[in-house]
């Protein structure tokens, strides 16, 4: 007759068991991880912000800007400037057109010794090109007057300046009186000042001609 086999009872495990205390840690290390994680990524911190657009080589003031709540990653947060560094150095200019709703990126910020160009200002007659706004890249050229109305005395158009950036624009005239047309500010590199005085002073025809797919300021 075969032996009769008798069942083991099960037991409880106990508080002590070290599978049952290493389980417990691994769980509690999980949550905790999980938590500074998720905590990680909806942290936010307060950066400056454009409030409106600022041409290149205006100066930053309070009300050009505002404080916006981001999340920034390492590889971008310190390329732009938090606003818990307090205010801005007056002396601080826009090295480049900003555009309202930017983020102030430092790289954008300068002092007016940093400025390679220099903005003049170029009066259009009529309307302004559309396309020609605040940080907008733009070809200048001018159309110089034929000599005594004669068809062989034309001059033909000169590029004056390549993807100068518009730095503002002042509709009806702006400081040069009451007429029609626009004064369109234009930040010209120093090279370049001379022809484009003289074109001013010479009140030949300025044409300003927009850059296709540079309508605004670059993040």
């Amino acid at each position: 007759m075969p032996p009769v086999s008798v069942a083991r009872r099960v037991s409880a495990p106990s508080w002590r068991d070290p599978r049952l205390l290493i389980g417990l840690a691994l769980v509690l290390a999980s949550v905790v991880l999980g938590a500074r994680v998720v905590g990680a990524a909806q942290a936010t911190v307060g950066v400056w912000a454009l409030a409106r657009d600022v041409g290149a080589g205006q100066s930053l003031t309070a009300a050009d800007l505002r404080v916006v709540e981001v999340h920034l990653d390492e590889g971008t947060g310190t390329a732009y400037l938090e606003a818990s560094a307090g205010a801005l150095d007056a002396e601080l200019v826009a090295l480049r057109g900003l555009r309202a709703g930017e983020l102030l990126p430092l790289s954008a910020l300068g002092r007016t010794g940093d400025l390679t160009s220099r903005p003049v200002t170029v009066p259009v007659a009529g309307n302004v090109p559309q396309g020609v706004q605040v940080g907008a890249l733009v070809d200048l050229w001018v159309v110089r007057a034929a000599g005594a109305g004669a068809v062989e005395d034309a001059v033909e158009p000169e590029r004056l300046v390549e993807t100068a950036e518009v730095s503002a624009v002042v509709t009806g005239g702006g400081a040069l009186g009451a007429r029609s047309g626009a004064d369109v500010q234009v930040v010209v590199p120093e090279s370049a000042m001379p022809v484009v005085l003289q074109a001013v002073s010479n009140d030949d025809d300025l044409v300003l001609v927009p850059v296709p797919g540079a309508g605004g300021a670059r993040s």
